[in-house]
């Protein structure tokens, strides 16, 4: 039997039941150290583990005066705060369903989501964001809306008839009374593993998106895994700063609530440094995070004199050897002492000085993202999940096996199967309960109850899944090869100056990409009179050494910019829309295959 990743119950099996656990046990115990963005000056709030509970409580006595309960929804469309989760605890204690917006969202999709999901209550930051919404309202309203909670004052008049505006403070206020204990632990029984966590939305890199409606036990079922995956306890920090929108930050939320450790939390990635400051124990992020750090690490280096330069890389090398080879040489081990000192010391400081492990998810990372950072001795391990999954499918181990471009073991608590193109199928209690539209859940499983992942996978000898690319990208050249474009765009990004990338070449004779490179890069080249994708392809193919030749383009169109340039190519996660890039220069792709 292969190997699959360590289980860990917990007694309670939903969230609610998880945090009436850990506040009990630590009810003094800070859980989150929030970095609010309005108190630039200012410590971090500290709320504890009684505290949160006491919040959540108010929340579900408040929204229960205004008739919301079970069959309801909750739409929250806020920034990242101690606030959004008790809004949403406090909604899923009436077992209602609380609603996920990212805070990045423009008008026009929060206005198209908001439609399909008909809530009867809102919750909103501020002005900025009901903004977004306030358009609709009269529909809203007609379709059921009531009730309209903003953290910040909304303008007199700004809602319809029949629709209340609530301060939060007349839920969260200090002189706000909470629910009985009695009837807190009423409800808190009453929430069942089948009543809802959270209704999300994934990123539509492909198309409409998809509303993933996830129970209670989809996420007490991912953490009870990723327990053991990333090695944590009640003696850690956790860096929180992925967005409540999407599934991971959830996964890394009830994980720590589950377990009783503390989060430094961010609403924006401005303060992260002020975040780091707090040295948190490990960081939970996409990779895109970790890769600014590495690209800046290699501009220092190249800055270095020469044989300064030369012994830094010399030292890394020995480093690999070291720690990813297994050489026991004596030169190589005192090399890697250097390297350590070297760059290793300041990368450590620059993540807040007492950090032990980087977990990322979201997205694959690149395998130089991997060797980066396990050369200088900081373990990088790499989840694997979707949202449909309650963000866990696999992992590697913290305190185990790790490896490059591997999305780690199973959880045991899937089913597996591999279809005859070799599509990812799961079956098993971390599924979601269903889409929001029924045609979605319909096309999402075949007849034995089996989810249609729409990746591409494998296991190899040892049981550690390789996820070789999405079902729906694979590219089909004129010549009958077939290939996965996310491997090879990974390759292509991690080579400066290149800071994002997309595969073209359906149905053509040759492979050809888009890539990103910064206009300070583009100016330089044409300083020197060189054409940016003539001088860049060379060093796009040797990033390439390890794919076979068809795999590697034989032309590029540049993009200027980074993605985050382009709002209109990138989903609220930062991933690529393949579609709208292509889109965007379908002309000068054409000149390409001309």
């Amino acid at each position: 039997m292969r190997p699959r990743l360590a289980i860990r119950r917990l007694d309670s099996r939903t969230v609610p039941g998880l945090l009436r656990d850990t506040a009990s046990r630590l009810p003094d115990k800070v859980f989150i150290h929030f970095v609010d963005p309005a108190a630039p000056t200012a410590p971090p709030r500290e709320v504890t583990y009684s505290a949160f509970r006491t919040a959540a409580s108010r929340v579900a006595r408040g929204l229960s005066a205004h008739g919301i309960g079970p069959g309801h929804r909750v739409l929250l469309l806020a920034e990242n705060c101690p606030e959004w989760q008790e809004v949403a605890l406090g909604t899923q204690l009436l077992r209602a369903e609380p609603v996920a917006l990212f805070a990045s969202l423009s008008a026009e999709p929060a206005r198209a989501i908001a439609a399909r999901v008909s809530p009867r209550a809102v919750f909103v930051s501020g002005p900025a964001q009901w903004e977004k919404l306030a358009p609709s309202a009269g529909a809203l309203a007609e379709a059921g809306l009531s009730l309209v909670v903003s953290g910040e004052p909304l303008p007199e008049g700004s809602a319809p008839a029949g629709v209340e505006l609530l301060p939060l403070s007349a839920l969260l206020g200090e002189g706000v009374p909470a629910l009985p204990a009695a009837e807190l632990e009423r409800l808190t029984d009453a929430v069942g593993e089948e009543d809802p966590f959270l209704l999300l939305f994934t990123s539509g890199t492909t198309g409409r998106p998809k509303g993933v409606r996830l129970p209670q036990r989809s996420l007490v079922h991912a953490v009870e895994a990723g327990h053991g995956a990333v090695g944590t306890s009640e003696r850690d920090l956790g860096l929180h700063f992925l967005p409540f929108a999407h599934v991971a930050g959830h996964d890394q939320f009830v994980l720590a609530l589950s377990e009783g450790h503390a989060l430094a939390m961010i609403a924006r990635r401005e303060d992260l440094d002020r975040a780091l400051a707090l040295s948190p124990t490990y960081l939970f992020s996409v990779p895109m995070v970790y890769d600014r750090v590495r690209l800046a690490v290699e501009a220092k280096l190249d800055g270095l004199p020469v044989p300064l330069r030369a012994l830094a890389r010399s030292a890394l090398a020995a480093a690999a050897r070291v720690r990813l080879e297994g050489s026991r040489g004596l030169a190589d081990r005192a090399l890697t002492r250097v390297a350590d000192r070297l760059v290793g010391k300041a990368v450590r400081a620059r993540l807040g000085g007492n950090v032990r492990g980087l977990f990322s998810g979201g997205a694959p990372a690149a395998p130089v993202l991997y060797r980066f950072f396990e050369t200088l001795g900081i373990p990088f391990v790499e989840l694997y999940g979707m949202s449909e999954t309650g963000g866990l499918i696999s992992s590697n181990l913290f305190d185990g096996v790790r490896r490059e471009a591997s999305a780690g073991l199973l959880t045991p608590d899937h089913e597996v199967r591999f279809g005859p193109d070799g599509e990812l199928l799961l079956r098993g209690p971390l599924l979601l309960s269903g889409y929001l539209d029924a045609e979605d859940t319909l096309a999402a499983f075949d007849d034995e109850g089996y989810f249609h992942t729409g990746d591409i996978a494998r296991l190899d000898a040892k049981g550690m899944l390789q996820v070789e690319g999405r079902k729906k990208h694979l590219l089909v050249l004129s010549t009958g090869k077939k290939l996965s474009p996310e491997p090879i765009e990974q390759a292509i990004a991690s080579a400066a100056p290149i800071e994002g990338a997309v595969l073209l070449g359906e149905g053509k004779p040759f492979v050809s990409a888009a890539v990103f490179v910064a206009k300070v890069e583009l100016d330089r080249l044409a300083a020197q009179g060189l054409d940016a994708s003539e001088a860049l392809l060379p060093r796009v193919r040797a990033a390439l050494g390890a794919f076979s030749e068809y795999e590697k383009p034989k032309r590029l169109v540049i993009i200027s910019g980074a993605p985050q340039d382009h709002p209109a190519l990138i989903t609220p996660t930062l991933k690529l829309k393949r579609e709208a890039v292509v889109d965007s220069i379908r002309p000068r792709i054409a000149e390409v295959y001309g």
